[in-house]
């Protein structure tokens, strides 16, 4: 289960607000916030630029490790990356474009724009790939 209670932690280790990590993100502190609450799920772009910024793995933000510090092989999200490693690992695990659809809900047409690199998963389907393909989110992104 994602964990979004670590994002809190990781920002009050480093002795920064709300205010101070929104702007850092090039957000409002309200949203910050409500991904802090866990009331909303923090977008893949900005959880790669929180992970990114204090430079911990994307696996650790979101509490599905303890391992804290890793160097990132390259900054921010690269969608054309994250595709190709989503159809390379949905190949290995012989599923077609629609199981893959099947298991996350959505439609077969979208499993085709993440694996092209023209939409961004959702976060939350991410994680849902870590656990179908059994690899880390860091994997997925090729981070």
């Amino acid at each position: 289960m994602i964990e979004f209670s670590r994002i809190k932690d990781i920002r009050e280790d480093k002795d920064l607000s709300q205010k101070e990590v929104a702007r850092i993100l090039g957000i409002k502190r309200p949203t910050y916030s409500l991904w802090e609450l866990g009331i909303n799920i923090i977008p893949l772009n900005y959880l790669c630029n929180f992970s990114d910024y204090f430079n911990y793995s994307l696996d650790y933000v979101l509490g599905l490790t303890n391992e804290r510090n890793i160097k990132n092989k390259y900054p921010g999200l690269n969608l054309t990356l994250l595709g190709t490693n989503i159809r390379n690992f949905r190949i290995q695990k012989k599923l077609s474009q629609k199981d893959l659809a099947n298991l996350l809900k959505v439609t077969q047409p979208c499993i085709v724009r993440y694996e092209k690199g023209i939409v961004c998963i959702s976060t939350s389907n991410l994680y849902k790939l870590s656990l179908i393909f059994n690899k880390t989110l860091n994997e997925l992104c090729g981070k």
